[in-house]
């Protein structure tokens, strides 16, 4: 039951183009799912928790209601991002939602939480629930809330917590240089972690890339901080982030769209790029997915100003790769930097 509620929740989500990120955790009191706002087709860095109910036991005398504890409560009041409560009635395919945020501190003792009848959350009326929420910005970008959001992404044991944390950071705190500093020397932190794609796509606002539409006031990190941070960025990127950052790279590799075209603009800004991309490539000791995304990702920043070292880092690459796909691939790499006019 609980799972059609929050296929409801997210399909109105979507097609009012907003983007519904669900929580996958094993206790009652989590959050449920993520909303992240959408702003004339942009997205905006603006994201809510949401408590998804779903079923007859959450409707009485035809009022939807949601019931929580003193428990609930100090887990919602202590939460970085704001909190919408949603009670999705299967049997009239309807759903209402409710300022989860301003309950709590309004009614700190009234666990019985009412839905109001007119907040219906549909596509009619998604546009008036956006705004309802974005109006938490100011609020939330204070100092206090900075706080709990460093606590909750030092959680790294507690996947949803962490998540609440880098999520807040970036929608309320993006523009503080303390942000970037605790972003940036963190990574390697999260190698093997679920959360290391996020994180990646979250830093590469800093040095920015191609797909990233910027909305004014919205999702950009302002000035000084934009160039603080990317000099801190600059300073601390090593071949041990390097490592980590192409550790989440897939098939698609660096092309647009992936997580690897987030990775290649952070690496981009890195001043010994060169030589870490390339002893990373050569490295036995590391994965050879690794290396093969790293000597592609060298290639192409380095095949034009220096081709020629581009083919004795793919050729020592080629002779040392293991697997069959990694050395084709690599030879293949190799004849294009060996064929005039062409690259890769």
């Amino acid at each position: 039951m609980a799972s059609t509620g929050v296929h409801h929740i997210a399909k109105v989500t979507s097609t009012s183009n907003a983007v519904f990120h669900e929580i996958h955790q094993e206790n009652d009191i989590g959050n449920d799912a993520f909303i992240e706002f959408i702003v004339s087709g942009s997205p905006i860095g603006c994201v809510i928790a949401a408590q998804i109910k779903s079923g007859d036991s959450y409707i009485r005398n035809g009022r939807f209601i949601l019931r929580a504890d003193a428990k609930h409560f100090e887990y919602w009041r202590s939460y970085p991002l704001p909190v919408c409560g949603f009670v999705y009635d299967p049997a009239s395919d309807t759903a209402r939602w409710v300022d989860i945020t301003a309950h709590v501190n309004d009614h700190p003792m009234q666990f019985t939480i009412e839905v109001p009848d007119e907040n219906v959350f549909d596509q009619a009326h998604f546009d008036s629930f956006r705004d309802h929420f974005l109006s938490y910005r100011e609020r939330f970008s204070e100092f206090a809330n900075f706080g709990r959001s460093l606590s909750h992404f030092s959680h790294l044991e507690d996947s949803p917590r962490c998540e609440s944390g880098i999520r807040a950071l970036f929608s309320f705190h993006r523009g503080r240089n303390e942000t970037w500093y605790y972003v940036i020397s963190t990574i390697n932190n999260f190698r093997g972690h679920p959360l290391l794609r996020l994180l990646v796509a979250t830093l590469a606002h800093v040095p920015g890339h191609m797909d990233i539409f910027w909305v004014p006031d919205q999702n950009v990190v302002p000035e000084p901080v934009s160039s603080e941070a990317e000099l801190l960025l600059r300073s601390m990127l090593s071949r041990e982030s390097i490592l980590t950052l192409l550790s989440v790279v897939e098939e698609g590799g660096f092309e647009r769209g992936t997580i690897g075209q987030c990775v290649a603009s952070i690496v981009a800004v890195a001043p010994d790029r060169r030589d870490f991309l390339a002893s990373i490539a050569l490295d036995a000791e590391v994965q050879e997915p690794t290396r093969y995304w790293a000597l592609l990702l060298l290639i192409l920043y380095e095949q034009r100003p220096d081709r020629e070292y581009c083919a004795r880092i793919a050729e020592k690459a080629a002779q040392s790769f293991t697997c069959g796909d990694h050395q084709e691939c690599a030879r293949g790499l190799l004849e294009t930097l060996r064929t005039p006019g062409q690259f890769v």
